[in-house]
């Protein structure tokens, strides 16, 4: 039980934490030993990649989802290696699988009486995807909703719920700037996606990461960012000694600082 929970030289080290020393290799013969009954035909299925190196090599995952094991790991992420595994296994009723057109077709030609689910994971993962791109589009809105629901609460429901902020031109034309860039490279972005290429060979044409064009092209634009403005609370209790000051005419940085640090050590 030690060699199949940890391992061969893990098990080795807790072997002998417990007074039951042990070699790695002892563990390893009789785990090889070790009499292994077949599965039950499984019924219901999960399929699943798992990688050998993130980001750069995957695999697939097959679970039995009733008896919550292991079926079998598959060298790699492919929908014919998919689809021969489950022809070995008629009796597979249901597959729940993400969102991945290769696990998609893999299944329906290995098992096209089989019915296809999306997993509680996935689901509850493409459902916090999509509502958090829907409020990034409409950033703006949710947060004057906001605002009006809680003006309506405390009684005030004349109340402004979108304050003016001053902003200087200069900051509104650099926002319109990088606003009109980020137009420009969705616009690439869809040009590229006509032609036929993926996400992955868009990525190093834009000099974009892949999960950004993919969310891009999930979002059908590129995201809006309105950042609220900066307010800094440390400066508060001195707010008024320093606006005095700089009305008398002291407009040095470091004199006002070193000033409003005496008159916080008092």
């Amino acid at each position: 039980m030690i060699g199949f929970a940890a391992g061969g030289e893990p098990g080795s080290r807790l072997s002998r934490k417990l007074a039951m020393p042990v070699s790695g290799d002892t563990l390893l013969r009789m785990i090889r030993a070790a009499g292994f009954e077949p599965p039950e035909a499984p019924r219901v299925v999960g399929i699943d990649d798992w990688a050998w190196r993130r980001g750069q090599r995957y695999g697939t995952i097959i679970c039995d989802l009733e008896r919550n094991r292991v079926l079998d790991l598959l060298p790699d992420r492919n929908a014919n290696t998919v689809a021969s595994w489950l022809k070995r296994y008629p009796g597979i009723e249901v597959i729940a699988r993400d969102r991945a057109g290769i696990y998609a077709d893999g299944a329906r030609r290995g098992a096209p009486h089989a019915t296809q689910v999306a997993d509680r994971w996935h689901l509850l993962q493409n459902l916090g995807e999509a509502l958090r791109l829907a409020l990034g589009r409409h950033r703006k809105a949710v947060s004057g909703a906001g605002k009006a629901m809680m003006a309506e609460m405390s009684g005030d429901a004349d109340a402004n719920p979108e304050p003016s902020v001053e902003t200087s031109p200069k900051l509104d034309g650099l926002r319109r700037s990088r606003r009109n860039q980020r137009s420009e490279l969705y616009a690439e972005v869809l040009d590229l996606r006509t032609t036929g290429m993926s996400p992955r060979q868009i990525a190093p044409r834009t000099g974009m990461s892949v999960r950004t064009v993919e969310r891009w092209l999930a979002a059908g634009g590129e995201p809006e960012h309105r950042r609220p403005p900066a307010r800094s609370v440390f400066i508060d209790p001195f707010q008024e000694y320093l606006e005095g000051r700089w009305q008398e005419g002291q407009r040095n940085g470091l004199h006002l600082w070193s000033v409003s640090k005496t008159v916080e050590n008092r």
